[in-house]
């Protein structure tokens, strides 16, 4: 799964707080902003929203973050980089909300849920605080 998707789809419960809020809306705003308010990939975030455990609309995302090539625009990783770290840092109940770990290269997005890095071409998130 790519990391735009990955960090959607991982939102999309978590938006309990301001900031994950403001952040996951900042994506969305770069994303519409690039490709348009009717884009495929616009249309496709709305979907997963309106269907969030949906396999179905994940995979409709991750085609379209892919044909847009929306992992290799600086401004959306800004954003998504924002957004993971808002995740990485608030607690609901003593769970953490998200911990990444993102591989890029060569063209190829790896992504694995609950490691202790996030890396993200040369951007590094760090190691999660201990609990």
């Amino acid at each position: 799964m790519d990391p735009i998707t990955a960090a959607i789809v991982s939102a999309l419960p978590a938006l309990a707080t301001d900031a994950i809020k403001s952040a996951y809306e900042g994506l969305k705003a770069v994303i519409r902003r690039k490709w348009g308010e009717t884009s495929p990939i616009a249309k496709a975030v709305t979907g997963l929203e309106d269907d969030p455990t949906s396999k179905a609309q994940v995979a409709v995302l991750e085609e379209k973050v892919g044909a847009v090539k929306a992992v290799d625009d600086s401004e959306v990783l800004q954003a998504l980089h924002k957004l993971i770290k808002e995740m990485r840092s608030h607690y609901v109940g003593g769970e953490q909300l998200a911990r990444f770990q993102f591989n890029m290269s060569g063209g190829i997005v790896q992504g694995i849920a609950g490691a202790e890095k996030v890396n993200m071409g040369a951007m590094n998130f760090g190691t999660p605080p201990k609990l």
